[in-house]
């Protein structure tokens, strides 16, 4: 006789989570999000509105907004995850049958390009750290020389960091910035790295500023220039980055 485990895998434990796609990861795994994906009427319905919304937005040069609203498990990831792929250009995506008349309908999407930031909001801090955060490291990603988006708030200290050094000079800047403690020289704790740590000068500082959003050198960085000069900043040491 032959058993129903022996025609399908079933896993001896489920949890709630098992069967959630997160958006980053269904956008990165195109065949495996798209193998078993059934669109029914009502989500051919669905794309075809989130389309037209899209083209909208596109022909009128304004921004819009849009939020998709579900209970838990519905699948609205694995539906944005699939509209990223329709819109990225992806031939499996836009040879599903079902939607052959929305690809065909909005023919417009055709060799233009689009900016698509997948992201999920699990494990944020805050909203402005999950999404302005999340955005800034998926460009970085894409376009690695491209300059940090200027809504950190370590951005207006390194700002504010280069002008005092336009007034006090480099010398008597970096003369104090290196008592910090914790820098070479200054009177915390030692770094760990001996004679290897020099200290700051305007070649490690230029580079520290543009490292990415939480590099380690940035990082000691903000923490180095907080104390000697911006302590109203001090939110920002040890938190990660802050954002405006």
């Amino acid at each position: 006789m032959t058993l129903l485990k022996d025609l399908i895998n079933i896993p001896e434990r489920v949890h709630q989570g098992d069967f959630v796609l997160k958006l980053s990861e269904g956008v990165t795994h195109a065949e495996a999000t798209l193998r078993d994906y059934v669109v029914t009427p009502q989500l051919v319905d669905a794309f075809d509105n989130a389309l037209g919304f899209i083209k909208q937005s596109v022909s009128s040069s304004g921004s819009k907004a849009a939020y998709l609203h579900g209970s838990f498990g519905s699948g609205k990831s694995h539906f944005m995850a699939v509209l990223n792929l329709l819109l990225a250009g992806n031939t499996q995506a836009r040879s599903i049958p079902e939607l052959a008349g929305v690809v065909a309908k909005n023919g417009w999407t055709h060799g233009k390009k689009f900016l698509l930031v997948p992201y999920h909001m699990i494990g944020a801090k805050d909203m402005e750290s999950a999404i302005l955060g999340q955005y800034a490291e998926f460009v970085r990603k894409l376009h690695p020389a491209a300059p940090i988006p200027g809504f950190y708030l370590a951005e207006g200290l390194f700002g504010d960091a280069q002008r005092m050094r336009g007034q006090i000079g480099d010398a008597a800047f970096f003369a104090k910035l290196n008592e910090a403690p914790g820098a070479a020289g200054g009177q915390g704790e030692s770094s760990g790295w001996g004679d290897i740590d020099s200290g700051w000068d305007a070649t490690s500082f230029e580079a520290a500023t543009l490292e990415a959003p939480n590099g380690e050198e940035r990082s000691r960085l903000v923490g180095d220039l907080i104390t000697p000069f911006f302590s109203a900043y001090r939110t920002l040491a040890g938190g990660g980055e802050s954002c405006v």
